[in-house]
């Protein structure tokens, strides 16, 4: 959703100023290599830019690399909590629309805040974990052996199984269904 958007807000962009805008997105699900390719080179470039330069270069310098990264992530975590909280702290209308994707809003839902922080804790320490494990030489020629569609797989699985404390947040909140209203989703029709 983030890379769609992106996307079209980078193409609208060009069309209007005739300016080309960077892109946000550089394929991290079907490219990365590692996680730190994944965060660090492919999922939302602008962010990772600005806590590169917001958090991770001033810790960097009194503390370790280690140390830097996983601050970063906190910081992330903390962004994002504070988004879950705006977005899920309103009192919302009942939803009318009742479809197979945006049943009608429980506007009694309280958003559980800490998922998203865990989520990017988990990752933080991947990072850190992967560092760690990149200096053995045993792991290094591990990785460099692998079809590169495992070492894909092997890295969005980092991940993954707990991509689920990152997104519930918004989907249970509905905020994929305050999206439907302003951009267009393809839904099964019959």
């Amino acid at each position: 959703l983030v890379g769609l958007f992106g996307s079209a807000t980078a193409l609208a962009i060009e069309v209007m100023t005739g300016y080309r805008a960077v892109e946000s997105m550089r394929n991290p699900v079907m490219e990365a290599t590692s996680p730190s390719d994944f965060w660090g080179r492919r999922w939302n470039v602008a962010v990772h830019g600005a806590l590169k330069r917001g958090v991770f270069k001033p810790v960097r310098r009194f503390s370790s690399s280690f140390v830097a990264a996983l601050m970063a992530f906190i910081a992330s975590g903390l962004f994002h909590e504070y988004l879950v909280h705006l977005t899920g702290m309103y009192n919302k209308e009942p939803r009318v629309a009742d479809d197979i994707f945006c049943k009608a809003l429980n506007t009694d839902y309280k958003p559980q805040l800490g998922s998203n922080m865990a989520f990017f804790v988990w990752n933080g320490v991947i990072m850190v974990v992967e560092k760690l494990l990149g200096r053995n030489r045993v792991m290094q020629s591990f990785g460099s052996t692998l079809p590169r569609f495992m070492v894909v797989f092997l890295t969005i699985m980092t991940a993954l199984p707990l991509a689920h404390w990152f997104g519930n947040p918004y989907i249970k909140q509905g905020l994929l269904c305050d999206f439907q209203e302003g951009y267009f989703f393809v839904t099964k029709i019959a």
